[in-house]
This record gives structure tokens, sequence and C-alpha cells, in this order.
């Protein structure tokens, strides 16, 4: 394939926000497709909030609803294409956008999120061994006080 028809077939390439609207059968409305826009722009560079989902999602549609946000992100909860990480210092929810397994170490003070992709603990073959399943995901979350913040004195 030329350096050109690569390209074309990557743009056309559907994000797998999208595609998981579409498996589970819903229409892919101008809103729906702002979302999973936003999502895709996002993807493996932070873990963000409903708010900032909605505000990024704006800027590809400005007439996103926020309960239309909340709508979608349900719908990719349940398909295993986001997870909730769990709220930060002020409250709010934060988003999982790369299911890949990987490890989310989280600071309990600052709620700064950093991924580990490389570690490679063998856990999921342990489990699927010991219980008979068949894993379509897995989430490892790690607590502790970020280094910035145990400078601060921020470590209780």
């Amino acid at each position: 394939m030329t350096e050109s028809g690569h390209q074309v077939a990557e743009q056309h390439r559907e994000d797998p926000f999208t595609a998981g609207l579409r498996a589970a059968g819903l229409k892919l409305t101008a809103q729906r497709a702002a979302i999973c826009a936003a999502l895709a722009d996002m993807a493996g560079k932070q873990h963000p909030t409903v708010q900032e989902i909605f505000e990024a999602a704006r800027k590809h549609h400005p007439g996103v609803s926020l309960a239309t946000v909340y709508n979608t992100l349900t719908v990719l909860k349940e398909r295993g294409l986001v997870y909730e990480l769990g709220p930060d210092a002020a409250g709010a929810v934060h988003y999982e956008l790369d299911v890949d397994t990987h490890v989310n170490v989280i600071c309990i003070r600052c709620k700064q999120v950093i991924d580990l992709h490389h570690i490679s603990t063998g856990l999921e073959e342990m489990v699927q061994a010991e219980t008979g399943y068949r894993l379509v995901g897995a989430q490892m979350l790690y607590y502790g006080i970020c280094p910035a913040c145990a400078r601060d004195g921020a470590a209780d």
C-alpha cells in the first residue's frame, strides 16, 4: 500500500468508542460522534472527568449536552471501553480510556494518575487458571503519595 493509501486507511479507521456504540445498536448521532471524537483525542493522554469530556466534545459539536455525555459513557462502560477510576480531591470521577491491561498509580493527595504499561505480572493468567473465567479486561489500581506531595509535606 502506498504511503498516501495508508494514510487514507488510517483516517477511515473507526475509533473503538464509535465502534462500541455501533455494536450496542445505537445510532451515531452528531452528539455521540462528537463525544467519541473527543474521547479518541484524549485516549492515552489523560484521565478526563465528565466535565472535561463534555468541554472537549463541544469543540467538535457545540450542541452536545451533558446528559448525552453521561449516557454515552454509561454505554461505553457497559461495553468495557472505558472504566471509572474514582473521584479526585474535588469529587470528580475520572475515566480510564486505555482499557489495555496496565497499572494505574494514584496519589491519594493530589489524585494524579500515572499509567504503567510495562509491568507484566502474569496475574491475568493466574486468575484465569484459578477461576476458569475468560477475562475480558482488568483494572489494577495502586494508591500512594506522589513524590511532589511527599516533598510538600503532604505525607501524613
